[in-house]
């Protein structure tokens, strides 16, 4: 499933290119007023194949009908990010389509904090605000290469969103100074997928195992953690 999410994904940030992608052509009334069937494994996995045959763009996401039903099942049920991207397969029917879709939801994390003690809306919609001087000092400040990255399930690295955990680790480097990952596709394939609730207010935990000649690296990052707006 690493693949069909990496590809989908790339199709909502071009994998690290500058710039927007285009918005969908709008679609006829028609086609608007039909419902949109309920995203399962098994609508998502029909709706990629349709899609695979026809965009260029999604070709490396081709797999067997059983083991993408499998894999979307589970990540339909661990995986906020994979539903999300899920959802815009399911209610599209072209490349571009998707690719809105996909962008129009990376909203800002800042949009709507929820309180620490909250649990009730664990998702990437909803990050939780802490004080300035925390968030100053929060875990993975000022960290420049991945063996200065310590992190577990309970003690996560904390960023403010998936896109700012992304562009984080593209900063980090190797001992050789290698760069191990350079943008959003590197990212997404070193993603192991997420371990559940964790960090100091419960979010969902981004693993990543991250190869580097001296060893692997293993990096937990709790991307559901930003700076109260000042006032």
């Amino acid at each position: 499933m690493r693949s069909v999410l990496v590809v989908v994904v790339c199709l909502g940030t071009a994998c690290g290119s500058p710039g927007k992608p285009p918005p969908a052509p709008p679609k006829p009334a028609a086609d608007r007023a039909k419902a949109a069937p309920a995203v399962t494994a098994e609508t998502f996995c029909d709706h990629l194949d349709q899609l695979v045959r026809k965009c260029e763009r999604l070709a490396g996401a081709r797999t067997d009908r059983a083991t993408c039903v499998t894999d979307a099942r589970s990540g339909l049920e661990t995986d906020p990010r994979f539903a999300e991207i899920a959802g815009c397969v399911v209610k599209h029917d072209d490349c571009d389509g998707v690719l809105a879709c996909v962008a129009a939801g990376q909203s800002d994390p800042t949009d709507s904090l929820r309180a620490c003690d909250d649990t009730s809306q664990l998702s990437a919609e909803h990050a939780v605000g802490i004080p300035r001087a925390e968030w100053d000092a929060r875990n993975g400040t000022g960290v420049t290469v991945f063996h200065d990255a310590k992190s577990t399930k309970a003690a996560p690295i904390e960023m403010c969103g998936v896109a700012e955990a992304t562009r984080w680790l593209t900063t980090l480097r190797c001992d050789n100074g290698s760069q191990p990952i350079k943008g959003i596709e590197d990212a997404e394939r070193e993603r192991s997928g997420n371990v559940g609730p964790g960090g100091r207010c419960h979010s969902i935990i981004d693993r990543y195992i991250v190869p580097c000649p001296e060893k692997p690296y293993e990096i937990f990052i709790d991307a559901y953690v930003c700076a109260q707006p000042p006032g």
